[in-house]
């Protein structure tokens, strides 16, 4: 099935155009997108750029064929690698050999931002070789929820889950009761570093008798980290934010230290955009932009 179709507008001169499945027309010949299928487009874009901006020394995004267009026309220096999609334009489980054909050298990898949900995605995320450390996101995190099966156990790799409350409460089967309590209860359950986003982002780590043998207490090592605002509820942060984990996750900080680093900072650019834009008017792009000067402030600290 194409990603694309034809389809007419009435813009200044009326002519027919060529735009991605999923995107409709306005009376008015403005074009804007279904909320399923930008979200698709946009996430992994949006975590691709945040990883690259956070230092990953090489990123590279495996997207579907019908949203390679727009990812190259946003990701110049970034490599983009087209694979089959399915009926539903997400992922499709043959499209597994072709995304481990692209993965091959990769450090760590990032699965879940704009895959989607479907039967195809279920397929894809199962036949995704777990042989390095991962970092599942978004889409993932329902997935796995509905079928725990999806992870290896016990993990042969450091994993980190970044979900926000309505994911966690996915993951328990039940509502968030306790914060501290529940964010470190999904990482005994799935053996894995948990960054339970919220009003307080919290990074947590499974106890030392699943993986972290040098952890403080029997319950495991949790960290609260506040930082950032109203800002950060746009749509699109979490993508960014799950990209800047994996960033510093494949430069080889453990994966505690990755998701507390990446919290910070990512809490850090979100105020700077706010100062200089307004809470109102900062986008999840605008958090990216920060990034650099939030780590340069960082390294000037780290010289003085």
């Amino acid at each position: 099935m194409s990603p694309w179709h034809s389809c007419s507008a009435k813009m200044t001169s009326a002519r027919s155009f060529r735009i991605p499945h999923g995107i409709r027309t306005s009376t008015r010949g403005v074009p804007w997108a279904s909320s399923a299928e930008a979200r698709r487009i946009r996430a992994p874009v949006l975590a691709a750029s945040a990883a690259a901006r956070c230092g990953a020394g090489y990123v590279r995004l495996v997207t579907t064929s019908g949203a390679t267009a727009c990812a190259h026309a946003h990701l110049l220096s970034i490599p983009v690698s087209a694979c089959d999609q399915g009926i539903w334009g997400t992922l499709c489980a043959t499209s597994a050999i072709q995304a481990a054909q692209g993965l091959a050298k990769s450090d760590v990898i990032l699965v879940g931002p704009g895959m989607g949900t479907s039967d195809d995605s279920e397929r894809f995320l199962e036949a995704l070789s777990q042989d390095r450390p991962m970092v599942f996101d978004a889409d993932a995190l329902t997935l796995i929820a509905r079928n725990h099966g999806l992870l290896d156990m016990p993990a042969r790799h450091p994993r980190i889950l970044t979900p926000h409350e309505g994911e966690a409460a996915r993951l328990l089967g039940r509502k968030i009761a306790n914060r501290n309590e529940d964010a470190l209860q999904i990482a005994r359950d799935y053996e894995a570093t948990v960054v339970l986003k919220g009003p307080e982002t919290l990074p947590s780590t499974p106890p030392c008798a699943v993986c972290r043998p040098s952890c403080p207490t029997p319950l495991g090592d949790l960290r609260a980290v506040v930082e950032g605002g109203p800002e950060l509820a746009k749509a699109g942060t979490g993508d960014v934010l799950g990209g800047m984990v994996a960033s510093f996750l494949a430069q080889g900080l453990d994966a505690l230290d990755a998701a507390t680093l990446a919290v910070f900072v990512h809490g850090h650019a979100g105020r700077a955009a706010a100062c200089e834009l307004s809470v109102h008017a900062v986008m999840s792009e605008d958090i990216i932009c920060k990034i650099g000067s939030v780590l340069l402030d960082l390294e000037a600290e780290d010289n003085s």
